[in-house]
């Protein structure tokens, strides 16, 4: 493979199976290359999670993500192509066209805007302006629903049968909650990330850089994956008191939400314990290509069925103060750069 040296370096200290796994997402880049006129030869792997994302650093395109089909693929494009005619701040396909590949794989090619912006109202901004779009304006989305894939890869994961047969008795269990919730607002256009989306910036222009295929659904599930995101050890809750602010502050009065933050909302433990579950499954789908994967999947497993302690904040209060923040000068509210 001839690939980047951070690449190169990655692939000597992977496992047979990751390795295996990385140079079939190359080779499907390869082939779509060959067909752009793209240059892969300096590809670098930037992110391996929900699907592979490339960067090739090349005049012509700058990232490319490998899709396991091609309805993925062009779901993408499709869902970019459609909040950028809502003036939401998403990065643009470079092709319009999705490139299927020999092994049943597809490609989609962006414009980079550079590394993720760790400021969380850009995440908010982006997030508030999606579930302002009138879902019957996109007749084709299909209906979000988290347990579609959840428990794939399950039987090819190296666990033990207590524990995939835990996982299969937890995803039921939740099944049977959520067709059981009580939505506080009517269907919205969202995200369906398992966290804060990401949104680049570099300065001049910002951009979410869509990663998963919109879907029909209820904003809850996107708050309540950005606030539990922000309490898993990989941020300060002041970040998610940001996003929760300028979230509200984009708000249209006849639908703001009728619980003073996500947390105190009924379905909230619901939701999150949905959300924590897809989190882990993401893990454990990854045990078999890697040792650190599966030690990850393992130790959250165990947490997960209680042998220690919650090692995340899963409290309720957001907390009597909030920050406030606003949109960068060099964006404008309810305007795409």
């Amino acid at each position: 493979m001839s690939v980047g040296p951070r690449t190169r370096t990655l692939l000597k200290t992977s496992t047979p199976a990751r390795r295996l796994d990385i140079a079939a997402s190359y080779e499907a880049l390869t082939q779509a290359c060959v067909v752009t006129g793209d240059d892969p030869a300096k590809a670098e792997l930037v992110s391996e999670s929900p699907n592979h994302l490339w960067s090739l650093g090349s005049r012509s395109c700058a990232l490319a993500i490998v899709h396991p089909d091609l309805d993925e693929a062009w779901a993408l494009i499709k869902g970019a192509q459609f909040l950028r005619q809502h003036r939401v701040a998403v990065t643009s396909p470079y092709y319009t066209e999705a490139r299927a590949t020999a092994d049943g794989r597809a490609v989609t090619f962006w414009r980079d805007l550079g590394k993720p912006s760790t400021d969380t109202s850009l995440s908010a901004w982006v997030t508030a302006l999606t579930h302002r779009i009138d879902p019957r304006t996109a007749p084709w989305l299909r209906e979000h629903d988290p347990f579609a894939g959840l428990l794939d890869g399950l039987d090819d994961a190296p666990l033990d049968d207590p524990a995939r047969r835990f996982l299969r008795e937890r995803a039921a269990r939740l099944r049977e909650e959520w067709d059981y919730l009580d939505w506080p607002t009517p269907d919205a256009v969202v995200l369906g990330a398992l966290g804060m989306v990401p949104v680049h910036d570099d300065g001049v222009r910002v951009g979410l850089l869509l990663r998963r295929p919109l879907r029909r659904g209820h904003r809850e599930w996107d708050l309540v994956a950005a606030r539990w995101r922000s309490e898993l050890l990989t941020g300060a809750r002041e970040d998610h008191r940001t996003f929760a602010d300028t979230y509200l502050s984009y708000e249209w009065e006849n639908q703001a939400p009728g619980h003073p933050c996500i947390g105190a909302w009924s379905g909230y433990q619901v939701v999150r314990d949905i959300v924590v579950l897809a989190t882990v499954m993401d893990t454990v789908r990854r045990s078999r290509l890697d040792d650190g994967a599966r030690r990850q999947a393992v130790h959250r497993l165990a947490y997960l069925r209680g042998a220690h302690p919650s090692p995340w904040n899963w409290g309720r209060d957001d907390g009597p103060n909030i920050v406030h923040s606003h949109v960068p000068h060099h964006i404008e509210k309810g305007n795409s750069p």
